[in-house]
Protein backbone atom coordinates (compact mmCIF):
# COMPACT_ATOMS: atom_id res chain seq x y z
CA UNK A 1 0.00 0.00 0.00
CA UNK A 2 0.80 3.62 -0.44
CA UNK A 3 2.99 5.79 2.05
CA UNK A 4 0.00 7.37 3.07
CA UNK A 5 -0.59 10.44 1.05
CA UNK A 6 -3.27 7.65 -1.17
CA UNK A 7 -1.94 6.37 -3.99
CA UNK A 8 -3.81 5.35 -7.59
CA UNK A 9 -2.83 3.15 -10.15
CA UNK A 10 -5.28 3.43 -13.75
CA UNK A 11 -4.74 0.70 -16.03
CA UNK A 12 -5.67 0.74 -19.98
CA UNK A 13 -4.38 -1.75 -22.49
CA UNK A 14 -1.35 0.38 -24.45
CA UNK A 15 -0.88 2.89 -21.68
CA UNK A 16 -1.10 5.47 -24.43
CA UNK A 17 -4.74 6.67 -24.53
CA UNK A 18 -6.73 6.04 -21.42
CA UNK A 19 -5.08 5.76 -18.33
CA UNK A 20 -2.15 7.81 -19.01
CA UNK A 21 -5.26 10.67 -19.90
CA UNK A 22 -6.87 10.02 -16.39
CA UNK A 23 -3.51 9.86 -14.46
CA UNK A 24 -2.24 12.83 -16.03
CA UNK A 25 -5.67 15.04 -16.34
CA UNK A 26 -6.25 14.12 -12.47
CA UNK A 27 -3.11 15.59 -11.23
CA UNK A 28 -3.64 18.78 -13.06
CA UNK A 29 -7.04 18.94 -11.42
CA UNK A 30 -5.84 18.20 -7.83
CA UNK A 31 -3.14 20.82 -8.15
CA UNK A 32 -5.09 23.48 -9.21
CA UNK A 33 -7.82 22.60 -6.52
CA UNK A 34 -5.28 22.84 -3.93
CA UNK A 35 -6.40 18.76 -3.27
CA UNK A 36 -5.05 16.23 -1.15
CA UNK A 37 -1.23 15.09 -2.39
CA UNK A 38 -1.72 11.70 -4.14
CA UNK A 39 0.40 9.60 -5.80
CA UNK A 40 -0.40 9.06 -9.32
CA UNK A 41 0.82 6.32 -11.54
CA UNK A 42 -0.40 4.56 -15.12
CA UNK A 43 0.52 1.22 -16.91
CA UNK A 44 -0.90 -0.96 -19.29
CA UNK A 45 -1.81 -4.63 -19.77
CA UNK A 46 -0.20 -4.57 -23.14
CA UNK A 47 2.02 -1.68 -23.17
CA UNK A 48 3.66 0.11 -26.09
CA UNK A 49 6.62 0.30 -24.14
CA UNK A 50 8.53 3.57 -24.43
CA UNK A 51 5.80 5.22 -26.24
CA UNK A 52 4.25 8.86 -25.70
CA UNK A 53 1.08 9.46 -25.44
CA UNK A 54 -1.42 9.34 -28.02
CA UNK A 55 -1.08 12.96 -30.03
CA UNK A 56 -4.86 13.60 -29.61
CA UNK A 57 -4.47 13.12 -26.24
CA UNK A 58 -1.33 15.00 -25.23
CA UNK A 59 -2.96 18.15 -27.27
CA UNK A 60 -5.99 18.03 -25.44
CA UNK A 61 -4.12 17.90 -22.15
CA UNK A 62 -1.66 20.86 -23.33
CA UNK A 63 -4.55 22.79 -24.35
CA UNK A 64 -5.39 22.68 -20.70
CA UNK A 65 -2.16 23.84 -19.38
CA UNK A 66 -0.77 20.32 -19.10
CA UNK A 67 2.38 19.51 -20.25
CA UNK A 68 2.63 15.38 -20.56
CA UNK A 69 5.32 14.84 -23.16
CA UNK A 70 7.88 13.18 -20.30
CA UNK A 71 5.12 10.69 -20.34
CA UNK A 72 6.28 6.77 -21.56
CA UNK A 73 4.64 3.79 -21.88
CA UNK A 74 5.13 1.39 -18.93
CA UNK A 75 4.03 -2.47 -18.46
CA UNK A 76 1.46 -3.30 -15.33
CA UNK A 77 3.41 -5.33 -12.65
CA UNK A 78 1.84 -6.72 -9.82
CA UNK A 79 4.13 -4.28 -7.65
CA UNK A 80 2.21 -1.61 -8.86
CA UNK A 81 -1.11 -3.41 -7.87
CA UNK A 82 0.51 -4.12 -4.83
CA UNK A 83 1.11 -0.79 -3.97
CA UNK A 84 -1.65 1.36 -5.06
CA UNK A 85 -4.59 2.07 -2.40
CA UNK A 86 -6.51 1.75 -5.37
CA UNK A 87 -6.54 0.44 -9.24
CA UNK A 88 -9.07 2.46 -11.51
CA UNK A 89 -9.06 0.63 -14.70
CA UNK A 90 -11.07 1.53 -18.22
CA UNK A 91 -12.51 -1.14 -18.61
CA UNK A 92 -13.89 -4.33 -16.98
CA UNK A 93 -11.66 -6.53 -18.81
CA UNK A 94 -8.88 -4.82 -17.43
CA UNK A 95 -10.65 -5.23 -13.99
CA UNK A 96 -10.94 -9.16 -14.87
CA UNK A 97 -7.04 -9.33 -15.47
CA UNK A 98 -5.96 -7.70 -12.39
CA UNK A 99 -8.47 -9.56 -10.60
CA UNK A 100 -7.48 -13.07 -11.80
CA UNK A 101 -3.63 -12.48 -11.62
CA UNK A 102 -4.02 -11.04 -8.05
CA UNK A 103 -7.23 -12.01 -6.32
CA UNK A 104 -6.17 -9.50 -3.34
CA UNK A 105 -6.36 -6.63 -4.85
CA UNK A 106 -10.58 -7.43 -6.21
CA UNK A 107 -11.76 -5.54 -3.28
CA UNK A 108 -10.08 -2.07 -4.17
CA UNK A 109 -9.79 -2.27 -7.78
CA UNK A 110 -12.64 -0.87 -9.89
CA UNK A 111 -13.62 0.40 -13.37
CA UNK A 112 -12.47 4.59 -13.62
CA UNK A 113 -16.38 4.71 -13.87
CA UNK A 114 -17.80 2.14 -11.58
CA UNK A 115 -15.61 3.57 -8.78
CA UNK A 116 -16.85 7.33 -9.57
CA UNK A 117 -20.79 5.68 -9.88
CA UNK A 118 -20.13 3.73 -6.58
CA UNK A 119 -18.91 7.05 -4.55
CA UNK A 120 -22.49 8.39 -5.96
CA UNK A 121 -23.78 6.50 -2.93
CA UNK A 122 -21.84 8.65 -0.41
CA UNK A 123 -23.42 12.24 -1.75
CA UNK A 124 -26.65 10.67 0.17
CA UNK A 125 -25.17 10.42 3.34
CA UNK A 126 -21.96 12.53 3.44
CA UNK A 127 -20.59 16.25 1.78
CA UNK A 128 -17.18 17.93 1.57
CA UNK A 129 -14.14 16.42 1.04
CA UNK A 130 -12.90 12.88 1.99
CA UNK A 131 -9.43 10.87 1.94
CA UNK A 132 -8.44 8.60 -1.03
CA UNK A 133 -9.01 5.28 1.55
CA UNK A 134 -12.10 6.61 2.93
CA UNK A 135 -13.41 6.96 -0.41
CA UNK A 136 -12.19 2.89 -1.28
CA UNK A 137 -13.88 2.07 1.83
CA UNK A 138 -17.46 3.62 0.69
CA UNK A 139 -17.26 2.51 -2.83
CA UNK A 140 -16.44 -1.07 -1.81
CA UNK A 141 -19.25 -0.79 0.82
CA UNK A 142 -21.51 0.35 -2.10
CA UNK A 143 -20.34 -2.28 -4.27
CA UNK A 144 -23.27 -4.38 -3.34
CA UNK A 145 -25.92 -2.04 -3.34
CA UNK A 146 -25.17 -0.28 -6.80
CA UNK A 147 -25.62 -3.46 -9.27
CA UNK A 148 -23.20 -5.62 -11.11
CA UNK A 149 -20.84 -3.90 -13.43
CA UNK A 150 -22.35 -3.23 -16.93
CA UNK A 151 -20.74 -2.06 -20.12
CA UNK A 152 -21.67 1.40 -18.90
CA UNK A 153 -18.32 1.07 -17.12
CA UNK A 154 -16.10 1.14 -19.78
CA UNK A 155 -14.87 3.77 -21.49
CA UNK A 156 -14.30 3.28 -24.87
CA UNK A 157 -10.70 2.47 -26.55
CA UNK A 158 -9.85 5.29 -29.09
CA UNK A 159 -6.49 3.95 -30.11
CA UNK A 160 -5.87 3.71 -33.58
CA UNK A 161 -9.86 5.15 -34.45
CA UNK A 162 -10.94 8.80 -35.26
CA UNK A 163 -10.80 11.77 -33.66
CA UNK A 164 -14.65 11.40 -32.88
CA UNK A 165 -13.80 8.21 -30.65
CA UNK A 166 -10.62 10.22 -29.38
CA UNK A 167 -12.95 13.43 -28.64
CA UNK A 168 -15.84 10.97 -26.90
CA UNK A 169 -13.69 8.89 -24.79
CA UNK A 170 -11.76 12.25 -23.66
CA UNK A 171 -14.93 13.63 -22.94
CA UNK A 172 -15.93 10.51 -20.79
CA UNK A 173 -12.81 10.55 -19.23
CA UNK A 174 -13.00 14.43 -18.26
CA UNK A 175 -16.69 14.00 -16.24
CA UNK A 176 -15.45 11.07 -14.50
CA UNK A 177 -12.21 12.97 -13.44
CA UNK A 178 -14.45 16.15 -12.32
CA UNK A 179 -16.51 13.50 -10.53
CA UNK A 180 -14.06 11.96 -8.43
CA UNK A 181 -12.49 15.30 -7.82
CA UNK A 182 -15.68 16.10 -6.49
CA UNK A 183 -15.23 13.56 -3.76
CA UNK A 184 -11.60 14.24 -3.01
CA UNK A 185 -11.59 18.17 -2.78
CA UNK A 186 -13.92 20.64 -0.89
CA UNK A 187 -15.46 23.41 -3.18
Amino acid sequence: MSDGKGSILFVCTGNVCRSPYLEWGLRAALESAGGPVIRLTSAGVAPLLGHPMSSYLLERLRTRGIDASEFTARALTEGMVARADVVLTASREHRALIVRQMPSAATRTFTVLQFARLLRYRRASASGAADLPALVTLAQQARGLAGASTEHDDIEDPWMHSRRVYSRSAGKMDEVLEEILEHLVSR
